[in-house]
Order: C-alpha cells, then structure tokens, then sequence
C-alpha cells in the first residue's frame, strides 16, 4: 500500500514572508496564503469564509518566496508537516502547542507582484 502526504493551495499571501535561519545555517521563509470560500445562504445573500494556511519554504526555495508581497496569487504545492512544542506559561506551567503547516515543494507566481495591490 502507498501513501501520499501532498496538499496544493491557490490563494492570495496574507501575511509577509519572515525569513530565519536554523541553528547550523539553513534558511526557511516563513508567510501564510489566504484561500477564500464564497456561497449563498437561504436567503440568497453571499456568504465568505476566509481560511489562513501557514507556510515554510526551506533552502533552495526561499529566494523564490522571500519577495512574495500581500495579496499575491500563488499556488504552492507541498506536503503537510505537523509541529509541536512546550511554551511556560506564566502560570507556571508547561503547555504543549500544536501547528500544521504546508511545507512548500514547489511555487507558482499567478499575478506578477506589481499587480497585487488590485486584488
């Protein structure tokens, strides 16, 4: 039996690609796409969720996304990586944080960056 951990996003960047560098050098650039659902509810008006996907690019990518701008359409391709940390609250105690985010393989640019400020 085969598995496949894969996930594709088309959305607009909704937060600034951050770029940090691991403990021995690596580069990865962090940012979030924006994807959008629209419907009508019974009465016939236009409904929108908006859903927030946070990203990684590592490497060899991050010069290819560390430019992204707010409001660029893009599409990235990846796999789904889950994290996990423990954080002290000020109450003393240790709380263990979770985070899913799209480890990106692979970019398409949809709007050149000089046209995002329209969308």
């Amino acid at each position: 039996m085969s598995y496949k951990n894969r996930i594709t996003i088309i959305g607009n960047v909704s937060q600034p690609p951050k770029v940090n560098f691991t403990g021995d050098g690596t580069p990865v650039c962090n940012f979030s796409i924006a994807t959008n659902h629209f419907w009508k509810n019974q009465n016939g008006e236009k409904q929108t969720e908006s859903t927030y996907f946070q990203c990684s690019a590592w490497d060899k990518l991050v010069p290819r996304v560390e430019t992204l701008q707010v409001g660029q359409k893009i599409e990235i391709e990846g796999r789904v990586k889950n994290n996990s940390w423990e954080k002290n609250c000020s109450c003393g105690q240790v709380h263990k944080n979770y985070r899913s985010e799209a480890q990106v393989q692979n970019i398409l640019y949809l709007t050149p960056k000089d046209e995002n400020q329209n969308n």
